[in-house]
């Protein structure tokens, strides 16, 4: 028994896809398994192709989790200045704030210091 072809609505076509920009030049190297696991690994959320040209050609590597953290306490430094700006603010309350602050800095780093390479390790505040 045959279908009825006008019973089925005919598909549509998809469209073509817009071509590749060309970013440059493609090298390509082989790895096995666990090499493959340890550059993912360290290279996190940055992207293989990133972290690799960072550590060939000595940019640097940006640390997206610490970049974020250091922004944060940013925003904490700013509004602890504020806070201390305000008359009657309780100064132990300041203070309070800034040690948790500071300790936060410390463990930032400590993180850091684990990321980056011990030729370029910062001295702690």
């Amino acid at each position: 028994m045959s279908q009825d072809e006008g019973a089925r609505p005919r598909r549509q076509e998809r469209g073509k896809r817009a071509p590749r920009v060309d970013t440059g030049d493609r090298i390509v190297f082989r790895v096995n398994a666990e090499e493959r696991q340890r550059l993912v690994s360290e290279a996190g959320e940055l992207g293989i192709s990133a972290y690799v040209r960072a550590r060939l050609f000595g940019g640097g590597v940006r640390n997206r989790d610490a970049l974020r953290k250091i922004a944060a306490l940013h925003v904490a430094g700013r509004r602890i200045q504020q806070l201390a700006e305000k008359p009657g603010v309780n100064e132990f309350v300041i203070a309070d704030t800034l040690g948790d602050v500071c300790a936060a800095i410390r463990g930032l780093v400590d993180e850091l210091d684990d990321v980056v390479g011990d030729d370029e390790k910062a001295p702690a505040p």
